[in-house]
């Protein structure tokens, strides 16, 4: 059984609380969710320079001592995009309190630690040392870099870098290799202030202390400025109007990438978007879909090929492999997919497959704290409220009509090849 409670500790500041006993572990976050702009690279080193230490634990090392007072504890720092907003934070688990002796103090020690990370920075003359700065600077650019190493995702990236060119959701939430180059102390202390400033906290833990306990242990470590005006994240779809656009560009990869982006029009804030989530699983959510079973399986058009929607925004990215020579082949039949699932070709038997496949998704999703973490940080950042099991109540009362009538909202937008030269 798990417990879903939420509450604002105070203007701008939300905890997420799933507690249960079904786990051994407890898992927890901390995080400032902000809008995402064309250039993030000055908030995206944030998480990295404040887990350099904090006042009470200025180093590396005491940071790791204190984590294994805590019987081990782990906290990482990360860096996130949800929908059009930017997380950056960290995320942390540790044995639950419940296991040991004092488990009150451990679940109360982590998420006074988290907090104490996001605004309790070891600092030196008043701001974060400037060797860390360049340390953490050149670790940002190499990270930025390093994305184009992965093809497969960068493929997508890029598409929806082109897709999204005049909204948030086209910027990379690391920002540019050319805004990390140019960071400064100053220019980071600033970013910094205005995070603390305006930036909306979300907090979160899963475990089987109470929600009481815990929103007091994260009030011990957030020492926030007050006054100002704090973020409130907004989905847009961008329902665009305009014909579908064709995209080439070469890079030295072995393989060919072709992805395609679809604005669907719905979010998950949308009655419809259960049926979307079973249209995509049937295009191309798993391996007995259509672009898996028939392009990819049957046709042999492509090496891989998968659909994958973004709940907060609204859009629905394929991405396959190909060899150069199959792209006007492997383009039309994608498209033919598509057209026949809505305009009547849906098989009660695929929906049935979908269906299962998706609602075991969601049912092991259940079984570890941190996806419980993914999932509900990107419901509050939604200001969703549904639950995994009320989705699978939804999902189980699909039926075929609603299915195709969602895939009719959808509409091609972009068409990307990666062509592959010279690898």
């Amino acid at each position: 059984m798990q417990k879903f409670t939420q509450r604002m500790l105070c203007d701008g500041v939300q905890l997420t609380c799933i507690t249960t006993d079904q786990f051994k572990t407890s898992a927890f976050s901390a995080a400032f969710v902000l809008p995402l702009a064309e250039e993030n690279a000055a908030a995206a080193i944030l998480p990295y320079l404040l887990y350099q230490g904090t006042e009470q634990h200025p180093s590396l090392s005491a940071l790791g001592e204190a984590l294994d007072h805590l019987y081990g504890a782990r906290i990482e720092p990360y860096v996130r995009k949800a929908g059009e907003s930017l997380v950056i934070g960290f995320i942390g688990d540790s044995i639950d309190g419940s296991c040991v002796p004092d488990g009150a103090h451990l679940t109360t020690e982590m998420a006074a630690l988290l907090g104490q990370l996001l605004c309790c920075p070891k600092l030196e003359n008043g701001r974060f040392p400037e060797a860390e700065v360049r340390g953490e600077r050149d670790n940002l650019k190499d990270r930025i870099a390093a994305l184009k190493n992965n093809p497969r995702g960068y493929a997508v990236r890029r598409a929806q870098e082109i897709m999204c060119a005049n909204e948030p959701f086209g910027a990379c939430e690391y920002g540019t290799e050319a805004g990390a180059a140019a960071l400064t102390s100053d220019s980071v202390w600033k970013m910094y202030g205005q995070v603390l400033q305006t930036a909306r906290i979300e907090l979160f833990y899963c475990g089987t202390a109470q929600a009481e306990l815990v929103a007091d242990a994260y009030r011990q470590g957030l020492r926030l400025p007050t006054g100002g005006t704090r973020y409130c994240p907004q989905m847009d779809v961008c329902r665009v109007d305009h014909a579908p656009r064709t995209v080439i560009e070469e890079m030295p990869v072995g393989q060919g990438k072709l992805t395609l982006g679809l604005r669907t029009g719905l979010t998950g804030a949308d009655a419809a978007y259960p049926a979307l989530m079973l249209f995509t699983g049937v295009f191309g959510g798993y391996t007995g879909s259509r672009l898996f079973c028939h392009v990819r399986e049957k046709l042999s058009l492509c090496y891989y090929a998968s659909a994958a929607l973004d709940k907060l925004k609204g859009i629905m990215m394929v991405a396959s492999g190909i060899e150069n020579e199959k792209y006007e082949e492997a383009r039309a039949e994608i498209e033919r997919q598509l057209e026949d699932l809505c305009n009547g070709g849906l098989t009660q038997e695929e929906l049935d497959n979908a269906r299962r496949t998706i609602i075991n998704n969601v049912r092991s999703m259940q079984d570890s704290p941190l996806a419980l973490e993914q999932y509900w940080q990107r419901q509050s950042i939604a200001g969703l409220t549904q639950s995994p099991d009320e989705l699978i109540e939804q999902l189980e009362r699909v039926q075929r009509g609603q299915v195709m009538a969602a895939g009719r909202h959808v509409a091609l937008d972009l068409v990307y090849f990666m062509k592959g030269v010279g690898a």
